[in-house]
């Protein structure tokens, strides 16, 4: 199963897919109800199709997250992009665009729909769990690792990224002298491309070839999108998003939205390490 939650965010870091529409109404349940999986496969695959047209929205995009973006409905988000963007555009093309964007907001309010039908005590996991899921996985040259690499180091941190987000793969190199920098503190950084989950070969080819030409040589690694630690991955809604994880497998203060080849998020990045290696002795 390829996981590809990329596409949208070529050129700016916005929020992927809305887990907080309003609900879809619907006059019974339905008996095949799709799972929220699927969904966001259907919204990739609309993107994929006209993928050189939404790549030009997306770099005409406002790169700052607003919070009215982390609480808006995609598919608005996407309706608005394309309004802006509108003169770059033939009237064909325009139009498909419009429908693209129309059909996703269709799209999330399913998926809120299923948000909103949890059962109680069910939560999404990135948003408020305070550790790290437990895994069983593999690095991307195929040595199995699990949730004990956590226990080998002081901290670690973890970045999220994929293939196709150009601030992830920008920032690959600087999470590399991280990685060397904090080696010294007995710290580690992970890497998570959401695109190599299920041993997706294509995204992890990709990945590796990413990493090799930004002599990225930090572990990656990946497990199966239907176990914790993949729900985890797949909640995250923005990218890249950098966690810090203590040797306890405990999540230390908030996670970072954005690039460390910004000074000011690596200063961030760096206080949130300080706490974790504070609270280590």
């Amino acid at each position: 199963m390829k996981v590809n939650r990329a596409i949208a965010m070529i050129t700016c870091l916005v929020m992927l897919f809305s887990l907080t529409a309003c609900s879809k109404k619907t006059d019974a349940p339905e008996q095949n109800s799709k799972t929220e999986e699927q969904l966001l496969n259907e919204e990739n695959e609309i993107l994929n199709a006209n993928n050189a047209l939404w790549e030009k929205v997306f770099a005409s995009m406002d790169k700052n997250v607003s919070d009215d973006m982390l609480s808006s409905n995609y598919g608005d988000v996407l309706l608005n992009a394309v309004e802006s963007a509108k003169e770059q555009f033939s009237q064909e093309e325009y139009k498909t665009l419009k429908a693209d964007a129309e059909k996703i907001r269709e799209i999330e309010e399913e998926i809120a729909a299923l948000s909103a039908n949890k059962t109680p005590g069910q939560t999404d996991t990135a948003a408020q769990s305070d550790a790290f899921p437990e895994f069983q996985g593999t690095d991307l040259d195929g040595n199995s690792v699990d949730n004990s690499l956590f226990s080998n180091n002081k901290f670690t941190v973890v970045n999220f990224w994929f293939n196709g987000c150009k601030p992830c793969v920008e920032e690959l190199d600087d999470l590399n002298a991280l990685n060397e920098r904090i080696k010294e503190q007995g710290g580690e950084v992970i890497g998570i491309n959401t695109e190599t989950l299920d041993g997706n070969q294509q995204g992890i080819e990709t990945a590796k070839q990413l990493l090799a030409s930004t002599g990225a040589a930090y572990r990656n690694i990946y497990f199966d999108a239907n176990s914790d630690a993949g729900k985890f991955a797949l909640g995250v809604m923005a990218f890249p998003t950098t966690y810090v994880i203590d040797s306890n497998g405990k999540i230390v203060g908030e996670p970072l939205l954005g690039g460390i080849d910004n000074q000011a998020n690596l200063d961030t990045l760096q206080k949130t390490i300080d706490t974790a290696i504070a609270e280590s002795k």
